[in-house]
């Protein structure tokens, strides 16, 4: 279970992570680099997150070899979310993309049992298979516009994105919160950075005048939402409180459908969020 405080950033976070997807579909499908663009998202979000040192304990806990190697494994796995990310959010449309990243729930649902050792329920088992259920539903190709690289990229995406999460959740309460996530913005650009070539400098120059303004305001959005999402992890076990986050599905689903015009299997989108939407009840 959650406790309300809980619940409420929960729902905060899941607002904010809507409103980031479906600005970063429309962005995404603009770039004419994913990996430059994913590079820069990174680093603006790491400078935006500054501001979290303003009103958050500048505190250490015990930090042994093994939480810097958890921390590590964090920076691996969000460097190939952040890597793959936005060539799924080009091939996938957002309102697919966004019920696919229920499968997130899921995956740290198993991952938080068996390497943090959280509770178990039939109401967690009955929540994670409407969850997935409603993934299948929604992404089947009934010919909508999902394609092979797309859901290759979308795979390797949420996957990668639960294992960051539950490694979030082992080591990030023993660093001060900004500089966690500031760690966790910039060092997966810094990772990526090498796989430019060596035209790096120029890639990063025309993908800067091809984003303008509107990459650092993704980066913000982005920041707010992992925020709260980690200001949850505090007072909630992370297989209940990633669920719950993510009924941003119906908002993007919605979102995408309505301001995007992706208007293609719209029940079958419908479906699958609202099956979705079911399981993370469930959960709470």
């Amino acid at each position: 279970m959650i406790t309300a405080t809980g619940f409420v950033l929960a729902l905060a976070a899941a607002v904010s992570f809507a409103t980031y997807s479906l600005i970063a579909r429309v962005l995404a499908k603009a770039s004419r680099d994913p990996l430059a663009f994913s590079i820069l998202y990174g680093a603006w979000s790491s400078i935006l997150a500054f501001p979290i040192f303003l009103f958050e304990p500048w505190k250490f806990g015990v930090i042994t070899p093994m939480i810097l190697f958890v921390t590590f494994l964090a920076t691996v796995f969000f460097a190939i979310f952040q890597g793959t990310e936005f060539f799924s959010r080009k091939h996938l449309e957002a309102s697919r993309l966004t019920v696919l990243f229920q499968l997130t729930p899921a995956i740290t649902f198993l991952g938080a049992i068996l390497l943090l050792q959280e509770s178990i329920s039939v109401e967690k088992l009955a929540a994670i298979t409407l969850i997935v259920g409603g993934n299948i539903i929604a992404i089947y190709k009934h010919g909508g516009h999902v394609t092979f690289r797309g859901l290759f990229f979308g795979l390797i995406t949420v996957t990668s994105l639960a294992f960051a999460y539950i490694a979030d959740k082992a080591a990030f309460a023993f660093y001060p919160l900004g500089l966690y996530i500031i760690i966790t913005y910039l060092m997966p650009s810094l990772y990526a950075t090498p796989l430019l070539g060596k035209e790096w400098v120029a890639r990063l120059k025309d993908e800067i005048r091809a984003t303008s303004w509107r990459l650092p305001v993704l980066g913000a959005i982005s920041v707010l939402g992992y925020y709260l999402l980690l200001s949850t992890f505090r007072i909630a076990e992370a297989s209940v409180a990633v669920p719950i986050i993510y009924l941003s599905t119906i908002l993007t689903t919605f979102g995408g459908i309505f301001i995007l015009k992706e208007k293609s299997n719209v029940l079958q989108k419908v479906c699958g969020a609202v099956l979705v939407f079911l399981g993370v009840i469930l959960l709470r």
